[in-house]
């Protein structure tokens, strides 16, 4: 997978993330939440996208909130989804849980890449100006 590609797809990543802590109201210190955090964050370092990737998650954090509450002021979720589950945060099972949870999240077909994460990722093409005319890169 070219460089390009792992950017674009970590942006996703952390959008979809982002939205999925906001919507089903995890707090961000939690173990899981915490650990995958802060390894979309050392990815981005290393792939030299932290900025767009902050900015990718915060923009999910904040849309997942506000969907969540449109939902629920829409009768279509129950504030009783608050939180994480009543266990141990170290708890080896909560974080299995949760890992499961996200996986099923990102199936659904709730999350949409708004046009500024779209723009996001799209800013990190090289402009089709500095690349060879198509007749110079034809190969027969």
């Amino acid at each position: 997978m070219s460089d390009e590609m792992k950017k674009k797809d970590l942006i996703k990543e952390a959008y979809r993330f982002g939205y999925f802590v906001g919507y089903r109201g995890h707090t961000e210190w939690v173990s899981w939440v915490s650990k995958k955090k802060v390894n979309i964050y050392s990815l981005a370092e290393e792939l030299g996208i932290l900025e767009e990737v902050k900015m990718a998650y915060e923009e999910g954090l904040k849309d997942g909130k506000a969907k969540r509450l449109k939902d629920i002021s829409s009768g279509l979720l129950t504030s009783s989804l608050e939180g994480e589950p009543k266990q141990k945060e170290g708890d080896e099972g909560l974080e299995n849980e949760l890992e499961k949870e996200f996986s099923e999240f990102l199936t659904t077909p709730k999350i949409i890449e708004p046009p500024k994460i779209l723009s996001i990722m799209k800013s990190l093409e090289p402009p089709k100006m500095l690349s060879l005319p198509k007749i110079l890169t034809r190969e027969d």
